[in-house]
């Protein structure tokens, strides 16, 4: 299943019209681990899962395998009020679960690893191609050597 948690954040923040700066100062984390987070370049903790889904009034389960693309901001935060109407009031998330906390960490690490196969893709592909191009420049230097002698 892909998670979609980086997505969602981007489009959370960008349907509620903040900058990164913005967020940031609001959740108390630096704007270039906000970034960081939205491009899946690093996986945030627990703690600041947490707190990003209490931001936007949303869940966890909703962040990372729902697609907001096409949500409005009250559908958004009417399903996770849906979910959520059935628990206690004191209950702030799944988190205290340690099982929930592994599935969720095995998730994230399961996405980095995709995004880095796709990078270990990408540069084979730009090796392959640099190889090329110093065997076409290797053949241009014999055919000028052969023309100077």
């Amino acid at each position: 299943m892909e998670n979609k948690f980086s997505t969602n954040l981007r489009l959370l923040r960008k349907k509620n019209k903040l900058t990164l700066e913005i967020l940031g100062k609001n959740l108390g984390i630096s704007k270039s681990a906000l970034s960081d987070y939205e491009n899946g370049h690093t996986l945030p903790s627990l703690n600041v899962c947490e707190s990003i889904c209490q931001y936007f009034g949303t869940n966890l389960d909703d962040m990372q395998n729902s697609d907001f693309l096409e949500m409005s901001l009250e559908e958004i935060q009417g399903n996770s009020l849906n979910r959520n109407s059935g628990k206690k009031l004191d209950d702030k998330s799944d988190f205290n679960d340690p099982y929930n906390q592994l599935a969720f960490q095995n998730k994230l690490l399961n996405q980095q690893v995709e995004g880095l196969q796709i990078q270990l893709q990408l540069v084979r592909q730009l090796t392959e191609s640099k190889i090329s191009e110093i065997k076409s420049l290797q053949i241009q230097i014999r055919l000028l050597e052969e023309k100077f002698k």
